[in-house]
């Protein structure tokens, strides 16, 4: 090959080369014009959970142990209703913030759980312990039992929390006789027509303690019952009237419980942690 042609050649190939780069500069640009975003994630499927993380991050670092902790909460929730086994496939999708949560469900809790599309949104990060066996305690009773009437938000919620065990150390019961001892109580109304306009830090775990003394006591199918046919038929299922109970409940506390703990207030309202 003579020089010239060489020459030709190489000048070919740079321009060719020059030309690819300018295209590729040239789309990069008209993506981000356009809005248009790559987004990497991680997906597995694990029976009949379906798993979607960051490529990055804490829930990216900690995805073996997250999809184990899921595995884990089944069987104790299971095992908490009595369910022999529970196939429902699932999609569990974790997160690293708030903000995250935000942008996938429209507002920034740490966990959210939709049971029409089989979805769970999960916050994980090292700032707090997600709330993996809440949001799929949500998910079995609702998929096996189906969703309970509006006057029932706060049973769902309140069967959820009893998975937690602990409020930064402290027992639903515990919290239950501080809010005692505080005059704290919401009452029924509130709880049954306004839980989500309630604090819920104590519409969270009094209803959690009404829930556990209800299975405890007078025993999972006549809760069953409650959550299928409604509030409304609450003194036909138990035989007694819900302020006769509450009565009942507030009683047995504060014998379970005679000295009321002391709690921080300004630094427990703010959540579990």
């Amino acid at each position: 090959m003579t020089k010239t042609a060489t020459f030709i050649l190489l000048s070919t190939l740079m321009y060719s080369l020059i030309g690819c780069a300018d295209k590729t500069q040239e789309n990069k640009i008209t993506e981000q014009e356009n809005g248009w975003e790559l987004e990497k994630r991680v997906t597995k499927r694990v029976d009949n959970l379906y798993f979607t993380f960051p490529s990055e991050g804490y829930a990216y670092d900690n995805r073996d142990l997250l999809v184990k902790e899921c595995f884990n909460a089944i069987k104790e929730n299971c095992t908490t209703i009595k369910l022999p086994v529970y196939n429902t496939p699932i999609k569990v999708i974790f997160l690293n913030s708030r903000k995250e949560m935000e942008e996938e469900v429209g507002f920034s809790a740490t966990g959210w759980t939709n049971m029409w599309t089989q979805e769970i949104h999960i916050v994980a990060n090292n700032e707090f312990t997600p709330p993996i066996k809440h949001e799929l305690m949500h998910m079995i009773v609702m998929t096996t039992w189906g969703y309970p009437n509006d006057d029932l938000i706060w049973i769902n919620e309140g069967l959820a929390t009893t998975t937690e065990k602990h409020c930064n150390g402290y027992t639903v019961g515990e919290i239950y006789r501080y809010f005692i001892e505080k005059e704290m109580l919401l009452s029924i109304d509130s709880l049954t027509n306004d839980f989500h306009g309630e604090p819920s830090i104590i519409s969270y775990h009094q209803s959690a303690h009404i829930v556990e003394y209800l299975i405890t006591n007078y025993g999972l199918e006549k809760f069953i019952e409650l959550w299928k046919k409604g509030f409304s038929f609450f003194e036909e299922i138990y035989s007694i009237s819900f302020s006769q109970m509450e009565q009942e409940i507030n009683k047995k506390t504060i014998e379970n419980y005679p000295t009321p703990v002391s709690i921080d207030w300004d630094v427990f309202r703010k959540g579990c942690y």
